[in-house]
């Protein structure tokens, strides 16, 4: 099989390789079938080749981009530009991408919709369910009509963007998940994460501004307690839909 890319956005180190290994968990793949991309280390639209990958993922990132031009950093503003080099050239080029939290935030944006603060969600898990054409759809497979997701962000996408489909809601963040063409998708949850992740990824942002930081116990006590993992079927579900043979 064609390896699959893990694109890593965030600036934190120790919280871009635990996303790596939470997808390379949820994807069932080897180490030699994710490669791990750190766009702060790599100028990826300089040494991406469509033709030698299965897809890709796109991560999330503390980034806001409804963030002023003027208050952006140097790096989010060039990891901003790479992450919409890659996801024009997959539209054009037809390479499966799953882009979760930040990342969908970067599609709504490419393709015109913009991002809300009214639309963020604290640390914790939210109830998100499936919309009739989220029933159909193959990275939805075997997923019930409503499921638990872990997020935490603190903008979301106005609407649904144009030329996309809405898959997945939820009642604080309507657009949860979408599709655009046939192989090119977002998710605003975190399918990667389960209870332990998410417990390591609350140790590192747990001051990022996510919500209150004295409930950080609460939240990792109701996670440890939540119900099987669903969400990660997402993963495995885009790997098994579009890992290709050499």
């Amino acid at each position: 099989m064609k390896p699959f890319i893990m694109v890593s956005t965030r600036p934190e180190l120790e919280a871009a390789q635990s996303e790596y290994d939470s997808f390379l968990t949820q994807g069932g793949l080897q180490p030699e079938y994710l490669q791990h991309i750190l766009l702060e280390e790599i100028d990826l639209s300089g040494s991406f080749d469509a033709t030698d990958v299965s897809g890709v993922f796109i991560g999330g990132s503390p980034y806001d981009i409804s963030t002023p031009e003027s208050a952006k950093t140097r790096t989010q503003l060039r990891v901003e530009e790479q992450v919409r080099e890659l996801l024009a050239l997959a539209l054009k080029e037809g390479v499966p991408v799953l882009a979760t939290g930040f990342g969908l935030e970067v599609l709504a944006g490419y393709l015109g919709t913009p991002t809300s603060r009214e639309f963020g969600e604290s640390l914790g898990t939210a109830d998100v369910y499936l919309t009739a054409a989220g029933r159909e759809d193959p990275l939805l497979a075997g997923m019930p009509q409503t499921f638990s997701a872990f997020v935490g962000h603190h903008e979301g996408a106005v609407d649904v963007p144009e030329h996309a489909t809405l898959l997945a809601s939820s009642a604080d963040c309507p657009v949860q998940m979408i599709r655009v063409g046939k192989a090119v998708y977002g998710t605003q949850f975190n399918p990667e994460l389960d209870a332990e992740r998410f417990a390591q990824r609350v140790s590192v942002y747990s001051d990022a501004g996510y919500g209150d930081p004295g409930l950080v116990d609460n939240i990792l006590a109701e996670a440890r307690s939540s119900q099987e993992h669903m969400a990660g079927r997402v993963i495995r579900n885009f790997v098994s839909h579009f890992g290709r043979e050499e």
